[in-house]
């Protein structure tokens, strides 16, 4: 088996169409393993390494990761979402163990056992929980599959006069992402990232508008089939004529006219289903509107449909928005590091914990 650097764009594409056409699996259409993702990444300076491995004179599998700089310690590779069961992984491993890395960090697609190396568990750098719509349904089909709030709230939007155009200014974008983080308490990225990301050929660019003012704006990115709702923001006025909800709509239906099958709404709370938790709930108390059985601890849990999620999770709030567009829940399995050199993997967590 061999492993051989790639360094052209047609054969990486070639290789990641003739992988999805023979795969089911919806992680199969991930943008972080798209060519044009990772020239992105070097425009903000990181490192980008493409392998390709390669048995009997065919591909079998390739990966795109990162090289991330330890001071005074040596680096790691970052891996996302890598599709184990398509690589030889113990070719693979054992060949970023020769580059001299501390350890590898994988983000896998599905679950894999780490049995065979000296691991540790890490915390998810990508969201571990998300939903995704299926967009080879009609329009109709979608629309009437959302809570009857949420298709309330895209009539409410049009009705008022908000107008979605498709439209790239990053400027626009960062005016209200300003609001936006400073109305909700999260950290950003720089205004030349977004600049930058805009700048790629699969970035797309919803902004909503009232009275020719923009107060709601979102960045798309499509990859393999799928298009991925990957950052939003809005102003602090006129929040009552809910554009963000005529956005999501847009975007569903810009993902269908490029032939996209899936929308990744990229990222949720963490979800429990109702029928395996029946502890959570007083059965005799169910909401005659809704359906749903009240929580024992109304404060504490937030339900919609068959899942329940942690009302304190960070996420709470954008959860209860992205569900009333309906999807599956998807969970990813949690982020592992393969250590190549235990002491220095040590000194790396102890000086994580220090800063």
């Amino acid at each position: 088996m061999e492993i051989k650097i790639c360094e052209n764009k047609n054969e990486w594409e070639k290789q990641q169409k003739e992988h999805n056409n023979t795969s089911a699996s919806l992680a199969q259409a991930e943008f972080l393993q798209s060519w044009d993702w990772g020239e992105f990444q070097k425009l903000t300076g990181k490192n980008v390494q493409r392998w390709q491995i390669v048995e009997n004179g065919q591909v079998v599998g390739q990966i795109q990761g990162f090289e991330h700089k330890l001071p005074g310690l040596g680096n790691y590779f970052y891996i996302p979402r890598l599709k184990v069961y398509d690589l030889g992984f113990k070719d693979l491993v054992n060949f970023l163990k020769n580059k001299n890395y501390i350890f590898i960090r994988i983000e896998p697609v599905e679950k894999f056992s780490y049995a065979l190396y000296l691991s540790s568990y890490v915390r998810n750098r990508q969201p571990a929980q998300t939903l995704i719509l299926d967009l080879k349904q009609t329009e109709l089909e979608i629309l009437g599959a959302m809570h009857s709030k949420t298709r309330y709230n895209i009539h409410l939007a049009e009705k008022h006069g908000v107008i979605a155009a498709q439209e790239k200014n990053a400027e626009i974008f960062w005016q209200l992402n300003l609001q936006t983080t400073g109305r909700d308490k999260f950290k950003s990225h720089e205004f030349e990232y977004y600049q930058k990301m805009l700048a790629m050929p699969n970035c797309y660019q919803l902004t909503a508008y009232f009275n020719n003012k923009p107060i709601a704006s979102n960045i798309l990115i499509v990859a393999n089939k799928t298009i991925t709702y990957l950052h939003g923001a809005s102003s602090n006025e006129q929040r009552n004529l809910m554009a963000p909800y005529l956005l999501q709509w847009e975007g569903l239906k810009l993902g269908k006219s490029l032939d996209c099958e899936n929308y990744d709404f990229w990222g949720v709370a963490p979800f429990f289903e109702i029928d395996k938790h029946p502890d959570f709930f007083v059965a005799e108390l169910v909401d005659s509107h809704s359906n749903s059985p009240h929580f024992k601890n109304q404060d504490t849990y937030q339900s919609f449909g068959k899942y329940f999620w942690h009302k304190k999770h960070a996420w709470s709030g954008v959860t209860k928005f992205k569900v009333g567009f309906g999807g599956n829940y998807r969970e990813y399995p949690q982020a592992c590091d393969i250590i190549f050199k235990p002491f220095f993997y040590k000194l790396y967590k102890f000086a994580k914990k220090l800063f």
